[in-house]
């Protein structure tokens, strides 16, 4: 009997990258959810410097009146719902938008630029 290497189709994420859902949400990719889960993370902010159309989620805690929930889902994903901030920022992408994030560790923060183009103001 001859056995054939079954080649991975799926290999580890290592770069954050996060999903802005046009039903209000923004997902995680397992890079991401690494990151929060070895920094105990599970209540967010989020933050948004309108002139630079740059975002971030901030660790933050559960009696934060501010501060989002993540659901992880079996350590592969996880999605924090926002719907309020899609509208403050005027978020109109049709489809899902996967800007790459980055960790800045000393602020405890994941910061992303956004496409201008899906917001309700250009610069």
């Amino acid at each position: 009997m001859a056995y054939e290497l079954f080649k991975r189709t799926v290999t580890r994420v290592e770069t954050p990258t996060i999903s802005l859902i046009p039903d209000g949400g923004i997902a995680t990719n397992s890079a991401v959810v690494r990151i929060l889960q070895q920094d105990r993370i599970s209540w967010v902010v989020l933050l948004w410097d309108e002139k630079s159309h740059r975002m971030a989620i901030k660790a933050s805690h559960k009696n934060d009146t501010n501060a989002y929930a993540v659901s992880f889902s079996k350590g592969h994903s996880g999605i924090i719902r926002a719907k309020s901030f899609f509208s403050h920022i005027r978020w109109k992408a049709r489809s899902r938008e996967r800007p790459e994030a980055t960790w800045n560790g000393d602020e405890r923060m994941l910061e992303a630029t956004l496409p201008p183009e899906h917001l309700g103001t250009q610069c």
